[in-house]
């Protein structure tokens, strides 16, 4: 005699009665198959929500390192290229106020890695560079900034002096043209030193002195055409040429800024423009060295 109990299922159907018979037996194993079937599906779920939980994660963790790397580097773009242009000011006013230029070493100590060799580094060894590269440049802007202290100070200290030395360019808005060193000369064709900075500007244009000082020449010569020669003093002299009217007089004391004449192309000249040679103790030096941003008044 079998000892598995019967049960039955009775239900409506094409309006007749069946009956459906299991035993208990066959009710525990789809009991144990639901079962089962429950907890596969709920540790497959479980296991695709925490695999794409962390996924997300790590996802959301990797672009949130990009953007703090990103504007990492970015801060250091803008720091170097502020630095950059911190140092350029600096040569230029240590030429004015007869300083020596800032120690390299300070300078080099503000060059970091480029973007493209920080982000060759794992992250780790990228955040800890890129601190660094920030720190040095932080330490390398308030050096500069302390320099420009040490400029302020000596100018103050002898304002007259410095009105003397020459500063900015003799005309306004004006084409470099060439420039003080060794060219092809534009008449004869042959390389000689042209000791000046010339300005391609137009006919008329205002020609102002770069400095403080007194005119020592007023008058025409055969290669400069109409020129100007001003004695700033303190070793300092600046000769303007090519000009077609010049509005001072030997003897003529000037102030930086003065109108001393018109641009023109007198002389031996190729075409409308100025010639302005600086000399130092008099020997002849680079006009651009004493080209400073704005006009210093």
């Amino acid at each position: 005699m079998s000892n598995k109990k019967p049960f039955s299922i009775h239900y409506l159907s094409s309006k007749r009665l069946r009956q459906i018979n299991f035993s208990l037996s066959d009710f525990t194993l789809f009991f144990v198959f639901l079962l089962i079937l429950s907890v596969g599906i709920n540790y497959y779920l479980s296991l695709k929500f925490s695999t794409d939980y962390y996924k997300d994660k790590i996802e959301q963790a990797e672009q949130e390192y990009s953007d703090i790397s990103q504007e990492l580097l970015d801060k250091v773009n803008a720091m170097e290229k502020e630095l950059a242009l911190l140092e350029e000011k600096d040569s230029e006013m240590r030429t004015y106020a007869a300083l020596p230029p800032l120690d390299e070493d300070i300078k080099e100590m503000g060059t970091g890695g480029s973007e493209e060799e920080l982000n060759k580094e794992d992250s780790s060894t990228m955040l800890n560079k890129l601190r660094n590269t920030i720190d040095s440049l932080s330490y390398t802007l308030d050096a500069q900034k302390n320099s420009y202290d040490i400029i302020f100070n000596k100018i103050k200290s002898n304002e007259e002096m410095y009105r003397h030395i020459p500063s900015i360019m003799p005309v306004e808005s004006a084409y470099l043209g060439s420039q003080y060193g060794y060219r092809t000369d534009p008449i004869d064709g042959k390389r000689r030193m042209h000791r000046g900075q010339d300005f391609a500007v137009n006919l008329n244009t205002p020609v102002i002195a770069t400095g403080d000082g007194v005119v020592t020449k007023a008058q025409y010569d055969s290669g400069w055409g109409r020129y100007v020669k001003i004695d700033h003093g303190y070793g300092y002299e600046t000769i303007y040429a090519h000009l077609y009217k010049i509005n001072v007089k030997k003897g003529q004391k000037v102030k930086r800024g003065d109108v001393i004449g018109k641009s023109g192309n007198s002389g031996r000249a190729a075409g409308f423009h100025l010639h302005y040679e600086v000399h130092k103790n008099k020997k002849v030096d680079d006009p651009k060295k004493y080209f400073f941003l704005g006009y210093i008044k």
